[in-house]
């Protein structure tokens, strides 16, 4: 398959790239989707005439819920062409349904392919894929696609079984492990208690998904420094998305993940869908290229995190994306000011001796939301609790409840029955227009 050489892309050739994509998207969404025909229409556009991509601001941006609507009116494709369903893994409501055909399959292969090629795998590694592929899993399968694209050998381990993936781990020569930190730390742990150093089981590379490991500055978190510490590798962060198809992972430079330009295009806006500045943190909102099925144009994707255009250290001039600093459904308001829980896990995070957590949203008599964080504490509860009052009036300026629990109430809320991964915060708030 011949690919695209992202690290060689001049600034000029990504624009060119990318307004040829724009115009085939436009010409598809406008011929096959009865949504986008009419929403195009709305914003002065023409079948044959597509809006320049430096001007694509003037259509409005669409969100998850006009998604959720009516998903047939975004269909661009006859029914038997669907070759593949994935749904979100929203934690309230109904997850969204997404439809591929056997070319958005070969595209998000391509799109993995240069995900890992950023991280420097290649086809002699060995990598184990501690994700799940089952219950309509887009990552699983994805990174499972875009790896045997790459020509590596797969170990499907899967999240569930630690003691497998340690097994296998000894018994081959595995140079990389695809998982979610917190999994990650988890396999670390149940290596010590058998007697095993993480550090001497092979993998170099941990290719980090579903949380962050990351502060805003780029540094690593206290998740990213406990996993390069207990394995002795060097970690990479990534982001990605079920109903945009994409994924983007950081390189090296560690900088934040790499937009591949043929695939997508994006956009950070603030509340009143404006551009913010790059650096700054605004809702990512995204138009999709090269998608058969279900294209999307300026799909606010509910994620907010920074945009960054300067040259990377590795020498890539793709747009890159920053740490997910939260989602708009998970915002919080505390006496005033805007929180979202990435920010309240990072200062728990850098508390050693919290052992485990979990934050817990809910709404109060009066309408007003109320934050809960439960945990289990080494050492003096009391003397923690005076000191993470501070942290967080310092780091968040606002502090919330403290409960102490045990380690296996705050797993049962971490890890509830058929959860697909491990979650730290819980929103009990009822949506909105609902009374409390």
């Amino acid at each position: 398959m011949k690919t695209t050489q992202e690290e060689r892309l001049t600034n000029a050739r990504i624009a060119s790239l990318q307004q040829k994509a724009w115009a085939k998207t436009w010409q598809h969404a406008w011929a096959r989707s009865p949504f986008y025909r009419e929403h195009l229409r709305r914003a002065g556009g023409a079948a044959r005439t597509p809006i320049p991509l430096k001007e694509i601001a003037c259509i409005p941006t669409i969100d998850n819920s006009v998604l959720a609507g009516n998903p047939d009116a975004f269909l661009c494709v006859a029914p038997e062409r669907v070759a593949d369903v994935v749904t979100t893994s929203s934690t309230t409501g109904k997850p969204l349904v997404c439809k591929l055909t056997e070319a958005d399959l070969q595209r998000l292969a391509l799109n993995e392919f240069h995900s890992f090629r950023c991280a420097g795998l290649k086809a002699p590694d060995t990598v184990l894929l501690a994700v799940t592929l089952d219950r309509c899993f887009i990552a699983g399968m994805a990174y499972f696609m875009g790896l045997r694209l790459l020509g590596c050998a797969i170990v499907r381990a899967g999240p569930a079984t630690p003691m497998f993936s340690l097994e296998m781990l000894q018994r081959l020569r595995v140079s990389a492990i695809v998982g979610v930190p917190s999994s990650l730390l988890l396999l670390a742990g149940k290596a010590a208690e058998a007697g095993l150093d993480p550090g001497t089981l092979g993998p170099r590379k941990l290719i980090c998904i579903g949380e962050s490991i990351r502060e805003p500055n780029f540094s690593l978190n206290r998740a990213g420094k406990l996993l390069e510490e207990r394995w002795q590798a060097r970690v990479y962060s990534t982001y990605g998305n079920t109903e945009l198809a994409s994924s983007l992972c950081e390189c090296d430079a560690g900088q934040g993940g790499h937009l591949h330009p043929e695939s997508l295009f994006v956009e950070a806006l603030d509340e009143a869908g404006c551009p913010v500045p790059d650096g700054q943190v605004g809702e990512l909102t995204a138009t999709t290229f090269g998608v058969e099925a279900m294209p999307l144009i300026r799909y606010r994707t509910g994620d907010f995190a920074a945009i960054h255009r300067e040259p990377c250290p590795c020498g890539r001039r793709t747009l890159r994306l920053g740490p997910v600093a939260g989602r708009a459904s998970q915002k919080l308001k505390l006496k005033g000011t805007t929180v979202f829980p990435g920010a309240m896990k990072s200062v728990l995070d850098s508390f050693p001796q919290i052992s485990a957590y979990v934050i817990v949203a809910r709404r109060d008599a009066g309408g007003a939301d109320a934050v809960e964080v439960r945990m289990a504490c080494d050492g003096d509860p009391n003397r923690a609790l005076c000191v993470l009052r501070e942290r967080f009036q310092g780091a968040v300026k606002v502090v919330p409840e403290f409960t102490l629990a045990a380690p296996a109430e705050i797993e049962v809320l971490q890890m509830p029955e058929g959860a697909r991964k491990r979650r730290y915060f819980v929103d009990l708030r009822p949506p909105a227009g609902r009374p409390v």
